[in-house]
C-alpha cells in the first residue's frame, strides 16, 4: 500500500499508530521528533506523514514547514492534544489544541486531528489523504 512516516515524541503513540496502519497494509517508518522526521522524509519519500505538533528539538509546525518546502506533494496529517494529557485537565477542544492545529494548517498540513481519536477516525483521514487527487 502506502508508505507512512509517523513523527511523534511519545513511543506509545507511535506504537498505536503503527499497529493500526500496518493492519491496513501500510508500510510504516517512525521518527521521535520533528528534526528526525525531516531527515526521515528526505530519505524515504513517504506518501503520507502523520506528525504531532508539540515535540522537543523541532516542533511539528517547524517540521511541517520544512517538509512542505522540500516535498510539496507529500500529504501531511497534523495531530495534537495541545500538550494537556493529564486525565484531570485534558480538554480536547482547549484553545491551545485548536491554535496548534490551526498553525499546522497554515504551515502546510493537509488535514488535522485532535487527540485522542479512534481507529475509524484515523483511517477515514488517512484514506482521504491517500486517495488519488483529481
Amino acid at each position: 500500500m502506502s508508505r507512512i512516516l509517523i513523527i511523534d515524541d511519545e513511543p506509545s503513540v507511535r506504537r498505536a499508530l503503527r499497529r493500526i496502519l500496518e493492519k491496513s497494509g501500510h508500510e510504516i517508518e517512525e521518527a521521535s521528533d520533528g528534526a528526525a522526521g525531516v531527515v526521515a522524509c528526505a530519505a524515504s519519500e513517504p506518501d503520507l506523514i502523520i506528525t504531532d505538533i508539540i515535540m522537543p528539538k523541532m516542533n511539528g509546525i517547524d517540521a511541517v514547514t520544512a517538509i512542505r518546502q522540500a516535498h510539496p506533494n507529500v500529504r501531511i496529517l497534523a495531530i495534537s492534544g495541545g500538550g494537556n494529557f493529564e486525565p484531570q485537565s485534558y480538554k480536547p477542544e482547549a484553545i491551545t489544541t485548536s491554535a496548534y492545529l490551526a498553525a499546522a494548517e497554515r504551515s502546510g498540513a493537509d488535514a488535522v486531528m485532535t487527540k485522542p481519536f479512534d481507529r475509524a477516525q484515523l483511517m477515514e483521514k488517512v484514506d482521504a489523504l491517500l486517495a488519488p487527487r483529481v
